[in-house]
């Protein structure tokens, strides 16, 4: 299991992932904190393969949805 992304930083998930994978003979990682924040970059490259995917939004038609899930998303731009 590799654990990715902001949520990553948090000590207790990493201490569940490692426990879990364990009981399941499975391994975990995690990459340093300072390369798991979410960053600029990240935002600008998903923005420009939603563009390529012809995938807009207008900034007044934008939500903010903090407790979507990855997996509710509908995914056009791959």
């Amino acid at each position: 299991l590799l654990l990715g992304g902001g949520v990553a930083c948090n000590a207790r998930l990493q201490e569940m992932a490692k426990i879990m994978c364990k009981e399941r003979g499975a391994k975990a990682y995690c990459p340093p904190a300072s390369v798991l924040v979410d960053n600029a970059a990240m935002i600008a490259w998903l923005g420009l393969l939603m563009f390529k995917a012809k995938q807009q939004v207008s900034p007044d038609k934008a939500d903010i949805k903090p407790y979507e899930r990855t997996d509710d998303v509908d995914v056009k731009w791959l």
